[in-house]
């Protein structure tokens, strides 16, 4: 399967790609959840802040890849 790296905003990842596998046309999953985090990171996380997921976004701009993630926090109290 074939795998991209998607650049992640906010949360514990922020500022880094996280590698997703692709589906057949090429798209990364909608989400990444505390379970993906913390099964892609091992103890590296231990200190940080999980509770919550990133959301796939869709971005427009040429000079940046096609996708991001953004950080939704578990409280729902907005993206950040």
């Amino acid at each position: 399967m074939a795998k991209l790296g998607v650049p992640c905003a906010g949360g514990p990842f922020h500022g880094r790609h996280f590698l997703v596998d692709v589906d057949d046309f090429g798209l990364p999953p909608e989400q990444i959840t505390e379970l993906d985090l913390v099964i892609a990171q091992g103890g590296n996380l231990v200190d940080a802040d999980t509770s919550g997921r990133y959301e796939l976004e869709a971005i427009r701009a040429r000079a940046t890849a096609p996708f991001r993630y953004v950080w939704v926090p578990r409280n729902g109290l907005g993206r950040g």
